[in-house]
């Protein structure tokens, strides 16, 4: 598989790996939460790395899913105690993950492979290069960063097509679910748990930064655009297809940073709608 392929496959598979989930994230208005996780898995990925000596090995994914959650969990349990709101809980337990991951990455183990770079915006061009390629039948199938970014996707979107009445309903009638009698703690972790082992595979294309745009980007322009659901869900996808195609060529063309560029195309594509969206709004008051 060629480069230029095997990068825009990991673009366009890391933009709708990460939309698929974001969807529920900005209607739950639970789109910051995304900022405290996506710093607060880097110490799991150290650890991970240093005791499996790859990025990509399930013990790596499983701890640094599990420091993300970490924050979910303790946030929720100091909103509990009534001393702290939720989002200053977030605020106190992400930074102290984050900077004890940069320690860990910056000393003791600085031979983890682990570019501090990387750890910000990602590196989704030099993933394409890996020499850690799915290969059967010596046949170059490809990064197999992208192949886990795919099996991800297709555990969200099975999760999600499970689960989307009881979704539906908790997102905007939480009492109405609660009444029902639907296992909605249960639903709700297994959400959050996959929202963190979709941050943990897109770190290393996306990064800590980069990765809040690709999750919540999409889906925040989605919503411009229409009010129905399902609707919501399709163009969700559709804008991450188009940002990270339009993004990667243009990152291609000028020898630029493709996960930033693609982020960069989803705030543009955005601004777009949310402009476009006023204006039909101002018509239709005037008409």
């Amino acid at each position: 598989m060629s480069f230029v392929l095997a990068a825009l496959l990991l673009a366009i598979t890391t933009s709708v790996t990460c939309a698929l989930p974001g969807t529920f994230l900005v209607l739950r208005r639970q789109s910051m939460l995304v900022d405290a996780m996506s710093h607060a898995v880097l110490p799991g990925i150290v650890l991970g790395a240093l005791l499996s000596g790859s990025t990509y090995s399930p013990i790596m994914v499983v701890l640094a899913a599990g420091f993300g959650l970490i924050v979910v969990l303790g946030a929720n349990y100091l909103q509990s105690t009534g001393l702290l709101p939720k989002d200053a809980s977030q605020g106190v337990i992400f930074p102290l993950l984050f900077s004890g991951g940069v320690i860990l990455l910056s000393t003791a183990l600085a031979h983890v492979h682990i570019c501090e770079d990387t750890v910000l915006t990602g590196d989704l061009n030099l993933l394409a290069l890996d020499t850690e390629r799915l290969i059967i039948s010596n046949y170059d199938f490809g990064p197999r960063a992208m192949w886990m970014l795919l099996i991800i996707f297709l555990a969200n979107a099975l999760f999600l097509l499970l689960t989307y009445k009881v979704m539906q309903l908790v997102t905007f009638d939480r009492e109405s679910a609660r009444v029902i009698g639907f296992p909605i703690r249960t639903v709700e972790t297994i959400f959050m748990v996959l929202v963190a082992l979709t941050i943990v595979v897109a770190f290393s294309t996306a990064g800590a930064i980069l990765v809040i745009a690709l999750l919540v980007t999409p889906a925040a322009t989605a919503i411009l655009l229409s009010n129905s659901l399902p609707k919501i869900f399709a163009f969700t996808l559709i804008i991450a297809v188009i940002s990270a195609i339009i993004g990667f060529m243009t990152a291609w063309h000028f020898n630029l940073a493709t996960s930033a560029m693609m982020a960069f195309t989803d705030g543009v594509l955005f601004l777009i709608v949310l402009l476009i969206s006023r204006a039909r709004a101002r018509v239709k008051k005037h008409a």
